[in-house]
């Protein structure tokens, strides 16, 4: 396997050591890519989990196992540099410096042994990176939802039986490691993450299918445990670059871890500490007197961290909105303010703190019974600026139910019979703890939960008094009356209980029929809003008619004025033209009857083919192009003499 001996009596099983680096590989992707086809975030995180955990001791295996191949190989023979001869003229030249910097840079990097030296530690240290960011990316995920309780009972059961093979390694390597800190031992010490990770994650995933969430916690530890050797492994990779190299035979991976070889079922011994100290810097512990006198003073030094530590809990520091009643030996002596105060340690004083001026706001509003949902607590109300949008919770449309208001049944006739109604009250008391000694008494000593005694009180009180009165007289009250009333009432109460309670206000937000009642209401207001929008909508088809058919009359005006003119200027362009040709023909006679005519010859002609025939055209004259159209309906007619 290494350069460890083996066990006397045992055959050296150099197979061991590729076989196991090769099974933590295939073991770790398998667990990534299987992680890759899962739902739930929280089982994704478990696989992922271990398979960096497998990662990280398969980094230290496969560097083992480089240097294996490294020390059975041959060693390389050594060629000796061909000498460079040196002339007066090549010593000055740039050429000849170049040739012996290139020859120089060969040799050394023929020198480097890659495969023994850097190799190892390559490998350590990517694997570490791998594992280190995939484990934190992890971090999230393990508090989010898993999935149903067989699929965690099967990963749980997969990852605790993927730890017997590891176990089954682990045990092997340990009883070869004949020398405590040689290769085997380390790789033993490596193998302890997979082994406590698949068992730790296997366990939680047990525990998840019962239905409890706090073994995320357990993940969580895994996956800081995981980070932690990732980080280590990976800053011994790289500063194995800094270093110098042993031997070939004495050199190991640099995938070690000290976090790791804490994990183990005993404590770690002081003296183990300081022999590797000692093996490893070469500084004896042993003759230290500064590390002996520490361990002599170091009970002395804890008993007297201690004795302080109790003296300090007879200090007390109380912040401005806060009191304390002081108690000695158990009895209460005073009531104190802000500020620092000293006292006698616990047990023997105590201080019980109280609130001064904290006001609080609770709203008046019960559990559903049969249902484990507690009454809302107290909520501050949001900040919204005053140009941004209004939150859900500054709806007070009671045509939706709210979440802090209570229903309660009010008395209603109807019909000429009595009956019952029901009346929603978003109700909001603002209280705070006496101010005065003997409210900080009752505050400490007498109400363990103000906000149930107070919404006990005021829901009573509201029930009493519904009791008495109508819906129609509950929404047509006065509100300010009732605020004051109820607020005074609820200050006697808790008086005579000597709660030491002040009220400060009652706010009434809304007091309105259910929201099932808003249907009824919305029908008759749709129905009257419905009728007004027909009659408008009447009115507006009326006016619309009416316009459309002035506007169609007006039209039909204009078009008729429009051709009467036309008529009249066409008439009197004829009657001007007609009295023009018969002064023209008074006084030209037959010329203007002529030129008249020969005018619509003209123009007649130009709108007709036209035909010329001379006599005296014959064949004699040579060459004659004839461009006269002959057809069905072109050819030109000559009338027979």
């Amino acid at each position: 396997m290494d350069a460890d001996p083996p066990l006397p009596g045992t055959p050296d099983r150099h197979w061991l050591t590729p076989v196991v680096a090769y099974a933590l590989l295939a073991g770790g992707v398998a667990c990534i890519l299987f992680a890759a086809g899962v739902t739930a975030p929280a089982s994704v995180a478990a696989l992922t989990t271990f398979g960096c955990a497998l990662f990280i001791a398969a980094g230290g295996f496969l560097g083992e196992v480089v240097l294996m191949h490294a020390r059975a190989a041959p060693p390389a023979p050594q060629q000796a540099a061909p000498p460079v001869r040196e002339t007066a003229e090549s010593a000055w030249s740039i050429l000849a410096w170049a040739g012996r910097q290139r020859q120089r840079l060969r040799e050394r990097l023929a020198a480097i042994d890659w495969v023994g030296a850097w190799a190892p530690a390559g490998i350590a240290f990517a694997g570490a990176v791998i594992a280190g960011v995939l484990a934190a990316a992890m971090w999230r995920d393990t508090a989010q939802a898993v999935a149903t309780p067989t699929h965690q009972q099967v990963l749980g059961c997969l990852l605790v039986v993927s730890a017997f093979p590891l176990l089954l390694a682990d045990r092997v390597l340990a009883r070869r490691s004949d020398r405590p800190h040689g290769a085997t031992a380390q790789l033993e010490v490596l193998l302890r993450v997979p082994l406590a990770a698949g068992t730790a994650l296997g366990v939680s995933s047990l525990i998840r299918s019962l239905g409890y969430h706090w073994p995320f916690l357990v993940d969580r530890a895994v996956i800081v445990l995981v980070v932690l050797v990732a980080t280590e492994v990976a800053l011994r990779a790289a500063a194995q670059v800094f270093l110098p190299m042993p031997p070939l035979a004495l050199r190991r991976t640099p995938a070690a871890s000290a976090i790791a070889r804490l994990i183990s079922l005993h404590w770690p011994r002081p003296g183990e500490l300081g022999a590797g100290i000692q093996r490893r810097f070469g500084i004896d512990l042993s003759r230290s007197w500064a590390l002996a006198f520490l361990l002599r003073a170091l009970l002395p030094v804890a008993a007297g961290l201690c004795l302080f530590g109790w003296l300090l809990t007879g200090v007390t520091a109380l912040g401005i909105d806060q009191r304390a009643v002081y108690e000695r030996f158990g009895s209460p002596v005073r009531i104190v303010g802000p500020g620092l105060h000293a006292h006698l340690p616990w047990p023997f004083g105590i201080m019980r703190k109280v609130e001064l001026g904290v006001v609080h706001e609770i709203p008046i509003v019960f559990p559903v019974p049969g249902s484990d949902e507690p009454a809302p607590a107290e909520s501050a109300p949001p900040v919204v600026g005053a140009e941004a949008v209004p939150p859900a919770s500054a709806d007070r449309l009671w045509d939706s139910s709210h979440p802090f208001e209570a229903s309660y049944l009010i008395a209603s006739a109807a019909g000429g019979q009595q009956g019952f109604q029901i009346v929603n009250i978003d109700l909001r008391v603002v209280y705070r703890a006496g101010l005065g000694d003997a409210g900080a008494l009752a505050a400490a000593y007498r109400v363990a939960d103000p906000p149930a005694l107070i919404r006990a009180a005021a829901g009573r009180m509201l029930v009493q008094h519904f009791s008495r009165y109508t819906l129609p007289e509950v929404l047509g009250e006065n509100r300010a009356d009732f605020v004051a009333s109820f607020r005074t009432e609820l200050q006697q109460r808790l008086q005579r209980l000597q709660a030491g309670i002040d009220i400060i206000a009652v706010v009434v937000e809304a007091i309105h029929p259910p929201p099932e009642a808003a249907r009824a209401y919305h029908n008759v207001q749709a129905a009257e809003i419905r009728a007004d929008a027909l009659v408008s909508q009447s009115r507006g088809k009326a006016e619309l008619a009416l316009g459309q058919a002035g506007q169609q009359a007006d039209a039909l005006l204009d078009g008729a004025r429009a051709d009467a003119a036309e008529q009249v200027d066409r008439a009197q362009a004829a009657s001007t033209l007609f009295g023009g040709d018969r002064l023209a023909y008074q006084r030209g006679g037959q010329a203007f009857l002529l030129e008249r005519w020969l005018s619509h010859l003209d123009n007649d002609l130009a709108h007709a083919p036209l035909v010329i025939v001379d006599h005296r055209l014959d064949g004699t004259l040579a060459p004659t192009i004839d461009l006269r159209r002959f057809g069905p309906t072109d050819a030109p007619v000559i009338p027979a003499k």
